[in-house]
């Protein structure tokens, strides 16, 4: 027994120090031949990064704009036992020096987290299989060149088998009100570091100026609520203050009314009894005594009901007081959250939009800024027959800006053929890192969705928020447990491994997950600085 757990002891020291190694060499540019082979290729994207999808058969990962272009690097996603589990995720953070709480300190340079139990892109070392706890390793120049390409709210698609977004058009894709504006694109020259000027969830229109001045327009009529939420809360604080100091009369004036009325109460009990004894005096000497102690009796009762109405009436106008200042404070409360609910409308209402659709439950959720808004029964033809799971992009304005344009990428099913070696991928042949992957079958993917009927509400509402990064996802799945707190949909696909996950409990992040009003709250710098507000200052992997 005791060699057996000396030996597990040893070889759990040599992993740890081996995966420190190999995370400390991931900060150096590519030195090894895979390495060298993984490295960022020379193209670029014309426009932000609209969606991400990772093979883990080819251990490649494209990352696409809405024009469909594509830059592409070989990568190291879980080892077995820590697969990084096939589904849908988004990028909830994002830390240029991320470091490893877990695993000696590593560091994981330019992290794009997609899950709080652990799961990220980040820069790392590539031995050409799958050899990680579960996060997904790219090639240092790469890592940083999709930094500053992605953003809060992309997302991410691992797949088992490649497959590459196809646009697709379809009644049920949703479409943005009417604004009256025939508006064409304005050509610009995309500049990456021009994405630090925005705002987490906020969508990139600099091409498209007659909605950003409507976007401009909602985040006006945000602030604005939210400055007259903020204007009525020193009011508030006033009136909360008074409140509690006539709650503290009243608790007291309650106290000195129970206490007379116990007395006055002893003091009739005294002259009830006095009475019943001078009644029975069958003596001089006894009707004499009964006859004083019943004077006073009667001297106490008096006393003690004069003592009993005046606490009655300072109790009464301390009750009135208190009743006044609640009053008081309740209309001024009323005020603000009205103030601080149009505000978040708002400030909703430019936010792009994710819609969930499960055949698995036969509901359609609905989240915005990584905060629930709908949960409602949908209608599903055939609830029967699987659906598939497919992942609906909007990623620009489509001739004007009351219309869309979509693309489609759908996650192919496990094949027979699809085993694994001990390395955990597919032992078919891998694709090269710059050969275009296969189309989503977008017949396929339009089947899917003439099967759905959605609720008129979700209808109605959702097309009030369709901004470029606005998606539907359909599945036959349900919701995964990480979908929670500060995330999007994260979906995934029940029968391939999900070690990645299963070894580690989600998380809940320490955070709040983003300011009401616009405040950048995600942490790029240094880990050892000291946060500011809203900051998450930690890691879980």
């Amino acid at each position: 027994m005791f060699r057996g757990t000396f030996v597990k002891a040893l070889h759990a020291a040599l992993l740890a120090a081996a995966f420190a190694a190999a995370a400390t060499s991931a900060v150096a540019e590519p030195r090894t031949k895979t390495e060298r082979k993984s490295a960022a290729p020379e193209a670029t994207l014309t426009g932000p990064a609209v969606l991400a999808v990772v093979s883990i058969r080819d251990q490649l990962i494209s990352v696409y704009d809405a024009a469909g272009n594509a830059v592409r690097a070989r990568v190291s996603s879980g080892q077995t036992e820590y697969e990084t589990p096939v589904g849908i995720y988004s990028i909830l953070q994002k830390n240029k020096d991320h470091y490893s709480n877990l695993y000696d300190d590593a560091q994981m340079p330019f992290m794009q987290r997609l899950t709080w139990s652990g799961i990220a892109l980040h820069a790392g070392a590539l031995p050409g299989y799958p050899a990680s706890h579960g996060c997904v390793r790219l090639p240092h120049s790469y890592a940083e060149q999709i930094f500053g390409l992605a953003k809060i709210g992309t997302r991410v698609v691992v797949a088992r088998e490649n497959i590459a977004p196809s646009e697709i058009e379809h009644p049920l894709l949703f479409k943005p009100k009417a604004t009256g504006v025939q508006a064409a694109a304005t050509p610009i020259v995309y500049d990456p570091d021009a994405q630090s000027e925005l705002t987490p969830f906020m969508p990139d229109l600099r091409n498209w100026p007659e909605r950003q001045a409507l976007l401009d327009q909602l985040r006006a009529v945000s602030a604005a609520k939210a400055a007259e939420a903020d204007a009525a809360a020193p009011e508030l604080d006033e009136l909360k203050k008074a409140l509690k100091e006539r709650e503290a009369v009243r608790s007291k004036t309650a106290k000195v009314l129970k206490r007379a009325e116990k007395a006055q109460s002893r003091a009739d009990g005294w002259v009830e009894s006095t009475a019943k004894r001078l009644a029975g005096a069958k003596t001089d000497r006894v009707r004499k005594a009964a006859e004083a102690e019943t004077a006073k009796a009667a001297t106490a009762a008096e006393k003690a009901k004069q003592a009993f109405d005046d606490a009655k009436a300072k109790d009464d106008a301390a009750a009135a007081d208190l009743a006044r200042a609640t009053d008081a404070f309740n209309v001024s409360d009323a005020v603000k959250k009205k103030a601080t609910d149009a505000a978040k409308e708002a400030r909703r209402k430019t936010l792009p939009v994710s819609v969930f659709v499960s055949l698995k439950t036969q509901r359609v959720y609905v989240r915005q800024g990584h905060e629930a808004v709908i949960d409602m029964p949908v209608s599903i033809a055939e609830p029967e027959t699987p659906i598939g799971t497919h992942t609906f992009t909007a990623v620009d304005y489509k001739g004007t800006v009351d219309n869309v344009r979509w693309n489609v990428v759908t996650i192919v099913p496990r094949r027979a053929d699809d085993f694994d070696d001990n390395y955990g991928a597919s032992k078919r042949r891998r694709v090269a890192a710059n050969e275009a992957p296969p189309a989503t079958d977008v017949v396929a993917a339009k089947a899917a969705l003439d099967r759905i009927t959605l609720p008129p509400e979700v209808v109605s509402k959702v097309s009030e928020y369709v901004w470029p990064g606005s998606s539907l996802i359909v599945s036959d799945e349900d919701l995964s447990k990480e979908t929670g707190a500060a995330t999007d949909f994260v979906v995934l696909i029940s029968g391939e491994p999900q070690g990645g996950i299963k070894k580690r409990p989600r998380q809940p992040p320490n955070y709040y997950p983003y300011d009401p009003y616009y405040d950048d709250y995600y942490y790029y710098g240094d880990r050892r600085r000291r946060p500011q507000r809203y900051t998450p200052f930690f890691s879980f992997w």
